[in-house]
């Protein structure tokens, strides 16, 4: 039996899947808690903003992960691409939410600060693959 205490932080690092490594999944996965927080007290009437809202916060994370999987700089570009549209989409709908009062404004704040930062983030991850894909 291994004793887990006697690993380094670089072989934990090490041991863990690709996207979680990346600051911009942890940052996603903060933004799609609060959302499945928030979208717990929805009131009936606002299902279609509910269901956006969480459909765009998964797919951002998910896509994440789907691009930190892959080998090719070009796939890994245009998996966080979609996760940076999704994210944008998900922007848009905590707005209606905060406009029909069905999310506080404090709660829209922290998780549009949260939108926006995936989004600077993946911005500079597509930059990078970008620039790493030949032609």
């Amino acid at each position: 039996m291994t004793d887990n205490r006697n690993f380094s932080a670089a072989s934990r690092a090490s041991s863990l899947a690709p996207h979680q490594r990346l600051d911009v999944y942890r940052v996603a996965i903060l933004l799609f808690a609060g959302v499945e927080e928030s979208a717990a007290s929805f009131p009936r009437g606002y299902g279609a903003i509910k269901d956006q809202l969480r459909r765009c916060a998964t797919a951002t994370v998910l896509n994440i992960a789907e691009g930190a999987g892959r080998w090719k700089p070009a796939d890994k570009a245009y998996r966080y691409t979609i996760a940076q549209a999704e994210c944008l989409e998900g922007a848009a709908a905590l707005e209606l939410a905060t406009i029909v009062k069905v999310i506080s404004q404090d709660t829209s704040d922290e998780l549009l600060s949260y939108t926006n930062r995936v989004g600077a983030m993946l911005t500079r991850l597509i930059q990078s693959q970008r620039s790493r894909t030949p032609g």
